[in-house]
């Protein structure tokens, strides 16, 4: 009973949400690409091999244990090329890859309107470090700036939907979970945010206690929380 009054005499304090997929979007035919153009131009053909080189090291970059400078050091010489390659490669990663993601449409203009009521927060998983993450925001042109805070896997050493993210969120801001919006466009984040009591809304997707197809839909939704 006590939890229920105070849910109900509560206001939206939060907003956290998902970086890729709802900021901004990408296209695994983009990155897909730009790797298999950057290989075949040094002679690599083994593009299974280079599925699965990946996949072992963006499992320890994603949670911290290594750096993404290492994490695509150990890429080029998992595949067979050297290290000295780095540059090129991540001058090929900010120009065909990232350079090539799109914002989503009136992304900064919903974060200005709604940074004048609401505390705004990034809760991604990626293999990107804050200061990185912010890099990747400036090259889609999301307004990194509208954030009170934003956290990377990567640095918090978890990935969602570990209670450990959600909760790092909150006891930063001092918020309850009911307190608090997530915005995700993956069903199993909604599904993690909303065990521990946080009201979820699915970009995209279904899975959260609303859902939406345009961000700028998210005010109707506010509204009615109130």
């Amino acid at each position: 009973m006590p939890r229920k009054r105070e849910r109900a005499a509560s206001v939206i304090k939060l907003i956290i949400f998902d970086a890729g997929g709802v900021l901004y979007a990408g296209n695994q035919k983009i990155v897909d690409k730009a790797v298999k153009k950057f290989l075949e131009k040094h002679g690599v053909y083994d593009f299974d091999k280079n599925d699965k080189v990946w996949s072992r090291i963006e499992k320890l970059v994603s949670v911290g244990k290594i750096s993404l400078r290492e994490a695509h050091e150990r890429w080029l010489e998992g595949v067979g090329l050297h290290k000295d390659l780095l540059d090129e490669w991540l001058e090929v990663n900010k120009k065909e890859i990232w350079g090539r993601f799109k914002r989503t449409p009136g992304i900064n203009k919903v974060l200005a309107k709604l940074k004048k009521d609401y505390l705004l927060a990034v809760l991604s998983d990626t293999i990107e470090s804050k200061p990185e993450k912010i890099e990747k925001m400036k090259i889609v042109g999301v307004n990194h700036k509208a954030f009170d805070e934003i956290y990377t896997s990567h640095d918090l050493g978890t990935c969602k939907p570990s209670k450990k993210a959600f909760h790092t969120v909150l006891e930063k801001f001092g918020v309850k979970p009911w307190e608090t919006v997530f915005v995700s466009d993956a069903y199993d984040e909604l599904r993690g945010a909303k065990r521990i009591g946080l009201v979820t809304i699915g970009f995209k997707c279904r899975g959260g206690d609303y859902n939406l197809k345009r961000l700028d839909e998210i005010h109707n939704i506010l509204q009615n929380l109130h």
